[in-house]
């Protein structure tokens, strides 16, 4: 026998709307009722009226906001055509999905963003979140509204979302600090380069990197920690002069932007010795793994 939203409310002892509330996660309806409504109707095997939905957001497209943090960097742009994809999918069931573009890593740009979205009706939004307090109070306006929030390769703290969608960053900073362990097993020193404060990943994966070598690398030092770069030339530059600096380096570790600049540095000063540990199968690292 088919599983309905009567059958469920009458095993339940509620309404039907109180049905439909709990199964959507509409307001209205206490923690304990929309638990219990949700593991009843599994119990049941209730399985959703896609069809219907699909003819319900025809009439009322639901409408998800997306910010894309940086549009020229490439890891963003590869997002961009998974999200692309998605919206695809999703147009048959009445779902669109609009995008806004950011130029670079600015608070006040992914402020307009955000607002921009806002007034175009948007049901949810899905955000690289800059960890800003104005972003904060922002993101809160909009999930006091009930537009549901998912953040995506960096999150935030103090924010009412959905989730995170990404990888344990600060584990991940972690793995790298045992790679340059590994690297290193009589010790050595290391140059770290990180990028700007408000990007809450590249703090848990520099806080991870120090756990690490704290606790188990003892002999491995970090000389100096080089903030808020975020692109080529600029780590080109600041990597060239720690070089120059720095005799007794022994390794590098980068925890966002600006790989293709430290490879550059790395092999016009014929420093082939130095170790190197980023992040993310761009395209400049793996032309600097083949090399």
């Amino acid at each position: 026998m088919k599983v309905t939203i009567r059958s469920i409310a009458e095993a339940a002892g509620v309404s039907r709307g109180t049905v439909d509330r709990a199964l959507n996660d509409k307001p209205g309806v206490s923690q304990e009722v929309r638990e219990r409504v949700k593991r009843i109707a599994e119990e049941l095997g209730y399985k959703p009226n896609l069809a219907g939905k699909a003819l319900a957001f025809q009439k009322k497209p639901l409408r998800i906001g997306v910010v894309i943090l940086n549009k020229y960097d490439p890891l963003f742009q590869e997002v961009h055509e998974g999200i692309k994809q998605a919206s695809h999918e999703l147009k048959g069931f009445g779902v669109a999905v609009e995008c806004r573009f950011m130029s670079g890593v600015d608070v006040h740009e992914q402020l307009e963003c955000i607002r921009d979205l806002h007034s175009q009706n948007i049901s949810a939004l899905a955000i690289s979140p800059l960890d800003e307090e104005v972003i904060r109070a922002e993101l809160n306006k909009l999930a006091a509204e009930n537009i549901k929030i998912v953040t995506f390769n960096t999150d935030i703290s103090g924010v009412d979302t959905l989730c995170f969608v990404g990888q344990d960053l600060k584990k991940s900073g972690r793995v790298a600090g045992t790679l340059i362990g590994k690297l290193l097993p009589k010790g050595g020193n290391v140059l770290v380069i990180t990028g700007p404060e408000k990007i809450k990943a590249l703090q848990e994966r520099l806080e991870g990197f120090k756990e690490v070598l704290e606790n188990k690398y003892p002999d491995i030092k970090i000389v100096d920690i080089l903030q808020g770069i975020n692109d080529n030339e600029t780590s080109y530059i600041k990597t060239a002069k720690a070089l120059e600096a720095q005799d007794c380096l022994n390794a590098i570790y980068i925890t966002g932007r600006g790989i293709g600049g430290v490879g550059r540095a790395i092999r016009e000063s014929n420093r082939r010795d130095i170790k190197f540990v980023c992040f993310d199968k761009l395209a400049e690292t793996l032309q600097l793994i083949e090399d």
